[in-house]
């Protein structure tokens, strides 16, 4: 089974879901974060370079490691309305056991995994803007010019009027420059994301570099993206 993790309003996975099921005939199924946090039965086991795990979800039955196929991880938060009568104390660090156990779960997939979590998050490298132009500029893209003082509020980044996704070394997009999508390729590879969209302005030379989501909107995505997914998770079976 290939699962898109995402929340349970990621109304663009759902449709890209469907869009692989009727192009491709891939079994995809949407697993929303609460099915896990949720779930009435999880076993996780590490024994050196060896992991085992196992599900059981309400929606979906017991699956374990060797039942998923891929898996397309689109969460960078769990749910915590269960924890709403805990202490603040308490809470944060259940909170972050949860963060550490299902982090492990989807690092540990043996099969193929677009975007595993990070210390950072559960979708991959969450960064600040600033951090995010820094690293566009590193890469070669061209980036508006911003200053950062503790003592002023952050300088607003240039509106977003254009955006590609990149997915594992391609670049998808109808709007973005196709003299960037090399740079654009490298900055996904420099950050360590397989899939990431990325925002573009318009500055005084042209188009720059704003801001990047590990989390594309795939309502954007066109054939070739939904092509190359499913060619990724057809080419690594488990």
């Amino acid at each position: 089974m290939l699962i898109f993790l995402c929340t349970p309003g990621d109304m663009s996975a759902r449709w890209f879901v469907a869009e692989l099921r009727r192009r491709h005939g891939v079994a995809a199924q949407i697993v929303t974060p609460q099915e896990l946090v949720y779930a009435p039965d999880m076993q996780h086991r590490l024994d050196g370079a060896e992991a085992t795990s196992s599900v059981t979800l309400k929606t979906h039955g017991t699956l374990d490691s060797a039942s998923i196929t891929g898996l397309v991880n689109r969460v960078d938060f769990l749910p915590d309305a269960h924890l709403a009568t805990v202490n603040a104390t308490d809470r944060s660090y259940m909170l972050q056991e949860l963060l550490a156990i299902w982090s492990s779960w989807i690092s540990a997939l043996p099969c193929p995994v677009i975007n595993r979590p990070t210390a950072t998050s559960m979708a991959g490298p969450m960064y600040h803007p600033a951090i995010w132009c820094h690293n566009a500029a590193a890469v070669g893209l061209p980036v508006a010019h911003m200053v950062y003082d503790t003592d002023l509020p952050d300088p607003v980044t240039p509106t977003p009027v254009q955006s590609a996704i990149i997915c594992q070394g391609q670049c998808h997009s109808t709007s973005v420059p196709a003299d960037l999508f090399g740079a654009c390729c490298d900055l996904a590879a420099y950050v360590g994301l397989d899939m990431v969209e990325l925002f573009f302005g318009s500055g005084p030379n042209g188009t720059v570099f704003s801001y990047a989501s590990p989390i594309p909107d795939l309502s954007r995505a066109d054939a070739g993206l939904i092509d190359q997914v499913a060619r990724v998770f057809e080419e690594h079976p488990t």
